[in-house]
């Protein structure tokens, strides 16, 4: 009886750990997958691309540089905005990054399709000061630059999300 129970101990652990492997195959092979596509696979389609290149991968961002996500992303960023922390005025937890200029933007809205930014919750936060002197040249505000990618690709990813628009707000009435 000892000798059964050890038996099937053994065989049930062993079934687990085959489990986990394939699980962890199954996923490597997705990131693998989605990382080569490019936004002509997604025959232009900027939402789904980001959606499915790098939102629905995006725990594999989460913990690394942001160089990481730049580089699989593979779309050029028109513009980056941000806020102070409301209860931290020096800390600056998210960035807002846009591809699309202000006018693509405001077309896209009117035509009622989703315009897509990316939202980055940094871990840890930034320090505002440091973000505030990267706009201090007023006529480049929020343009993105080399100096302002060289900043932000050593910053460490901590969430990744989307703007949601509600679209009903932008019809034309």
């Amino acid at each position: 009886m000892k000798n059964s129970i050890i038996l099937l101990s053994i065989i049930l652990l062993n079934a687990c750990s085959s489990k986990k492997e394939s699980i962890s195959i199954q996923k490597e092979e997705i990131v693998s997958t989605s990382k080569n596509q490019t936004l002509n696979d997604f025959k232009g389609d900027t939402l789904k691309y980001v959606q499915t290149k790098i939102l629905d991968r995006k725990e594999y961002y989460i913990g690394k540089k942001f160089e990481v996500l730049l580089n699989d992303l593979n779309i050029p960023i028109e513009r980056f905005m941000y806020t102070p922390n409301f209860n931290n005025i020096k800390k600056v937890s998210n960035t807002i990054f846009e591809i699309y200029d202000g006018f693509e933007t405001s077309r896209k809205l009117e035509k009622g399709e989703i315009p897509v930014n990316i939202i980055i919750t940094w871990q840890p936060a930034l320090n505002a000061d440091e973000v505030d002197k990267l706009i201090i040249d007023r006529t480049k505000r929020g343009e993105w630059t080399p100096e302002k990618e060289a900043f932000f690709k050593q910053q460490i990813v901590g969430d990744v999300v989307r703007t949601n628009y509600n679209l009903d707000n932008y019809k034309k009435k």
